[in-house]
């Protein structure tokens, strides 16, 4: 298996080739910038030797801005302490004078102006140490590496966190998925064996396939934090569909669902949480509406229930679905529970996104739509 730094070794280098160039042209440009400064000062014949002489020079501080690059990333992604850190830098400015001394001395027997020609190496070194200037230009190169190196590593820690965060996410919806099935099951189970013994075969049977048909749905989402607004409709109505045929007659429910709204993108079970049922048996009526406003998705759920201690109970369900909403539509969504006499009234508001391919539940339950 690859690790990420191998699938990127392609792009490297390019990525190398590209900081040389920078590094090169922003050494020129400083070169050609200071040799204007002095030009009017020089002499006619001192000028190209002069120019040469200071392309050659800060030509030289390339090679160190690769040579601290290393070092410089590894102290800041090994947090090193401040020890550590202060003797490393005091150490690469000993030895960034030392290479500049040596390749200025070399320099100066090749080329540049005669007040520069044959400069002795410790010379250049004691003018070095007392020369503010090397010392701004080194403390600016190793800032600058050091910046560039955390605002890296920020960047993949952050990436990091939001990928430790969605698959927390994900994890706990699926947990919700699992904790679903026992529940589901253990009171299908009682009420066809209660029809069983009442000779009730057929509200039997259809409770099995209905259960049959939410389990299926269910296991199809596994790991899927969004689906589209019509599989969350036949996961809804499979559920509903449990609970009528538990206690026909007492619970009553009406969906309106505009049919372009159908495929549009909505979190995987957030209209089961709008609309859980406590696990009695509940009386009342459900009224769902669904539909596009200005590239937003408007969903409207009253649950109407002749005990206000029902209502209140689904609202205390409601805390897990507000932190799915926080994680998945950060700032961008509208989420409203309002109490109506012995009615709640949910509003809920995302963002408008279609989804290009849509595949059903393979159930023989059918979407309303209005």
């Amino acid at each position: 298996m690859q690790t990420g730094s191998e699938e990127q070794a392609p792009g490297r280098p390019w990525a190398a080739a590209r900081w040389w160039a920078i590094a090169l042209l922003t050494a020129a440009a400083i070169a050609v910038l200071d040799w204007l400064k002095v030009r009017p000062q020089l002499e006619s014949g001192a000028r190209l030797p002069y120019l040469g002489w200071n392309l050659g020079s800060w030509m030289l501080w390339v090679p160190v801005v690769a040579a601290l690059s290393t070092p410089v990333r590894k102290l800041v992604s090994t947090r090193a302490r401040p020890a550590v850190l202060l003797g490393a830098f005091l150490g690469g400015y000993l030895l960034v004078d030392l290479y500049m001394a040596l390749s200025l001395a070399g320099l100066s027997r090749v080329f540049g102006p005669p007040s520069l020609h044959k400069l002795t190496f410790w010379g250049m070194f004691a003018s070095q140490l007392r020369e503010v200037l090397y010392f701004v230009i080194y403390l600016g190169v190793v800032g600058i590496l050091s910046t560039v190196e955390l605002r890296r590593r920020l960047r993949q820690e952050a990436l990091t966190w939001a990928r430790l965060e969605a698959e927390l996410t994900r994890a706990k919806l699926d947990a919700m998925r699992v904790q679903l099935h026992p529940q589901l099951i253990d009171d299908t189970l009682r009420a066809t064996a209660e029809f069983v013994r009442s000779g009730a075969s057929t509200q039997a049977v259809q409770l099995l396939a209905r259960l049959s048909d939410v389990l299926r749905m269910t296991l199809a989402t596994l790991g899927q934090e969004k689906v589209s607004l019509g599989q969350e409709l036949e996961f809804l109505q499979g559920y509903l569909a449990l609970q009528q045929i538990r206690a026909p007659g007492r619970l009553h429910s009406r969906v309106e669902v505009a049919p372009e709204a159908l495929t549009a993108e909505v979190p995987s079970l957030a209209l089961f949480q709008l609309a859980e049922l406590p696990a009695s048996p509940w009386e009342g009526a459900l009224e769902l509406s669904v539909a596009p406003e200005e590239q937003r998705l408007r969903i409207r759920l009253r649950q109407l229930a002749p005990a206000r201690a029902q209502v209140v109970e689904a609202t205390d369900r409601l805390g897990r679905l507000k932190e799915r909403l926080e994680h998945l539509y950060p700032g961008s969504h509208q989420f409203r529970v309002e109490h109506e006499n012995t009615g709640l009234l949910c509003t809920l508001e995302i963002p408008l996104v279609h989804l290009e391919s849509v595949e059903p539940f393979a159930t023989g339950l059918r979407v309303a739509a209005r």
